[in-house]
């Protein structure tokens, strides 16, 4: 049996301050979650806003510039790509109103996820217990149609509790910090 070689020092502190430096970052922004929840939301509206914009204009480029598509495709793919923009920047103009359609797109998978682990349950295609996939597909419908009914209650939520683990893993993560190498 192979005994593990002791890492050196450089690679301990190197570990160590990437451990620290991730830490602190979970560490500050759950608590900035948990400080400014609504100007955290707005922040979540404007990356989601940025992340279109980046979709749309690649979806818009490969309109262009692929030549395994035929005609249609391409066009298909051009209008997909300009709504997408236009979704990403509506997102900037009003970033709640894009926090609502979030909560939708959000809720809307909930509760097709519910009900295909329902159907999946009720005939038998789970991999473990029936019982239990049901109950996942009854509880996911339900958080489903709640995000659905109160999409920026049910965002705030998770916002909280994202902040709050956040903070956990940061704090667990410089709890567990590996030793400093003896000097």
């Amino acid at each position: 049996m192979a005994t593990p070689t002791p890492l050196s020092r450089n690679t301990v502190l190197f570990h160590r301050g990437w451990v620290i430096g991730v830490a602190v970052v979970a560490i500050v922004l759950g608590l900035i979650g948990l400080i400014f929840p609504g100007t955290s939301l707005v922040a979540v509206a404007i990356v989601f806003g940025i992340a279109l914009v980046v979709v749309g204009l690649r979806r818009i480029v490969h309109s262009y510039t692929a030549s395994d598509l035929t005609r249609g495709m391409r066009w298909f793919a051009g209008i997909l790509g300009a709504l997408t923009l236009v979704a990403g920047i509506l997102c900037w103009i009003d970033p709640f109103r894009s926090l609502s359609v979030l909560g939708y797109l959000i809720g809307f998978a909930w509760i097709f996820e519910g009900a295909s682990s329902l159907i999946g349950g009720a005939v038998g295609y789970v991999g473990g217990a029936r019982w239990l996939t049901i109950v996942a597909g009854v509880v996911s419908l339900l958080a489903g149609v709640v995000m659905i009914l109160l999409p920026l209650v049910a965002l705030s939520a998770f916002l909280t509790v994202g902040s709050i683990v956040l903070i956990v893993i940061g704090v667990t993560m410089l709890l567990l910090l590996p030793r400093r190498a003896a000097m």
